[in-house]
């Protein structure tokens, strides 16, 4: 082979390498973020929408942010049971009170006051383990993240993709 020849060859598995290189790639984190969408959150990494069960999964590396996220998934199930049965509570009491309007029946049953205000309590009890449910996962976010931003080394990787060979560097 000539030198022409081995000039040749380095160029293209050069230009092989650098055209893998996209934006996301130079980009990428393993961080994840929390965006407030509704009355819930979305949870994201790298633009990709995770579900909670997938976030609890990628923070099992870290034991503490691990240890939020249970906390937080026990305070959510506690939180469910709470709003369930305040519902139904409240929902009795005010069926009990409509039932008694379109049939123009006196609502005399006294047990419909304290049916109501339980039901009131326990949707706010569960209102409050949410919020703390929240509080818990955003720590534990937060944890993770700072953890892999403390733990990222700088680091050069070649990846195959079906674009064809990239070449990652992670710093």
């Amino acid at each position: 082979m000539t030198p022409k020849h081995y000039f040749a060859a380095i160029i293209i598995i050069a230009l092989i390498f650098l055209s893998g290189f996209s934006g996301k790639a130079q980009n990428s984190s393993d961080t994840i973020r929390i965006v407030k969408s509704g009355l819930g959150y979305l949870y994201y990494q790298d633009d990709v929408t995770l579900n909670f069960k997938q976030v609890m999964a990628l923070t099992k590396e870290n034991k503490k942010a691990c240890r939020l996220m249970e906390q937080a998934t026990n305070m959510r199930g506690a939180a469910y049971v709470f709003a369930a049965f305040g519902g139904g509570f409240a929902g009795y009491a005010l069926g009990y009170a409509l039932g008694c309007a379109m049939y123009g029946n006196p609502m005399n049953q006294p047990l419909f006051f304290i049916m109501l205000g339980a039901g009131a309590a326990f949707i706010g009890i569960g209102v409050a383990f949410e919020a703390g449910a929240n509080n818990k996962v955003k720590a534990g976010v937060e944890l993770f993240n700072q953890s892999k931003k403390q733990t990222n080394n700088p680091n050069l990787g070649l990846n195959f993709s079906p674009n064809g060979v990239n070449l990652r560097l992670n710093f």
